[in-house]
């Protein structure tokens, strides 16, 4: 009963040799479709965890190259969809079985761990372009992944993780930048600004302070910490904090049209404490010296000149009856004020018409009694 047990063990592992042999020159032969069939039956017979590890490993790096040249063939990739997912968990496990036996045949197994995180960074770059992040973050970790057989590539775990951000899943952004930081040991600027944006994301600006804070203690004077910092405080609503911040970005930079925009944004909201129309005006004005086809600031100056003049005319209509000059000069202000804004509302209508501005733009001209610009504007 031994000797059988005996010779039936012999057979099973000849008959896996076999197949592991059938696999390597089927491959080699460019017939891959058989190739797969012989390693599958090789890996996945029950007697092939009592192999010797080295010809584990020498099968899953057979297997690895099976599915390599079956992801790029168009014809057969077909037929196995996850043949890249297959190569990968096979050079996995050649590696991890026996790291000796990959120590050893470096030539064979490191660049085709090269080879897969090069796919699958193709692959995340792809659909990261097509704006399709939440599949480019999943590529590129795996990228990243493969990496950690060989040399650990930090930028594809960063563009798991800014694909993350981007599909606003902040979740899991925080789980990569977190490593990235706490066990790769990354310290640059961008993993402090990016934490603060993960955690600014999730809601949780304590958290987002303290990163800000961290990297500016490491790098002060940054432009874009302090800029997070600025949207970490309109977040919250706090426009008065956000201010000395964006003056001291605007002396680092000041042709920076969007600076100069979202302080215009900040004195121009009405319902503001700091409300200041003069100071908005400015920086309106500045920014659209820098870059004049500006819509948002050109549309936003417009509209302040609107709110301007209907202000005007609410103190108007809150006057006495008897405070007719009073409530005539109100009025001419107002009016003045509204042809002042008038060209930006044009402009930004011709720049970008649609049924809003164009209903705003109307209303203008119907206000200063510019009928013959309403009947155009309507026959447009």
């Amino acid at each position: 009963m031994i000797l059988v047990a005996v010779l039936l063990t012999v057979n099973v592992m000849m008959a896996q040799k076999k197949d592991r042999t059938d696999a390597f020159m089927y491959n080699r032969n460019g017939e891959y479709a058989k190739a797969m069939a012989s390693i599958e039956k090789c890996v996945n017979h029950e007697q092939f965890l009592g192999m010797k590890t080295k010809d584990q490993a020498q099968a899953w790096l057979y297997r690895a190259m099976i599915y390599l040249n079956i992801h790029q063939d168009p014809e057969l990739k077909a037929t196995a969809p996850d043949a890249l997912e297959k190569a990968y968990e096979s050079l996995s496990n050649c590696v991890n079985v026996d790291p000796s036996y990959a120590k050893d045949n470096q030539q064979d197994v490191y660049p085709r761990i090269a080879a897969i995180r090069n796919m699958y960074y193709q692959e995340g770059a792809e659909n990261y372009n097509n704006a399709k992040y939440d599949v480019a973050a999943v590529a590129f970790k795996k990228s990243y992944d493969i990496s950690l057989l060989s040399q650990p590539d930090t930028a594809c775990l960063n563009y798991a993780a800014n694909a993350c951000l981007k599909s606003h899943n902040y979740e899991q952004a925080l789980t990569y930048f977190t490593e990235m930081k706490e066990t790769l040991h990354v310290d640059n600027v961008d993993i402090y600004k990016n934490l603060a944006v993960t955690y600014n994301g999730l809601g949780n600006q304590d958290k987002a302070f303290e990163m800000i804070s961290q990297g500016l203690e490491k790098f002060p004077g940054d432009a874009s910490m302090i800029i997070e910092k600025v949207n970490v405080y309109l977040k919250q609503g706090k426009g008065q904090e956000a201010i000395s911040d964006l003056i001291k970005l605007n002396e680092l930079d000041p042709n920076n049209a969007s600076i100069l925009f979202i302080l215009g944004t900040i004195y121009g909201d009405e319902n503001s404490e700091i409300f200041d129309s003069s100071k908005a005006i400015d920086y309106y004005t500045r920014a659209l010296a820098v870059i004049p086809d500006y819509y948002d600031a050109t549309y936003n100056l417009g509209a302040l000149y609107i709110t301007m003049s209907n202000k005007l005319k609410t103190q108007a209509n809150e006057l006495p009856l008897d405070k007719v000059k009073e409530y005539n000069d109100l009025v001419k202000q107002a009016e003045d004020i509204l042809r002042d804004g008038l060209p930006y509302i044009r402009k930004a209508y011709e720049s970008q018409p649609g049924d809003e501005i164009k209903a705003v733009l109307k209303s203008i001209y119907v206000q200063l009694k510019m009928m013959d610009e309403v009947k155009a504007l309507d026959d447009q």
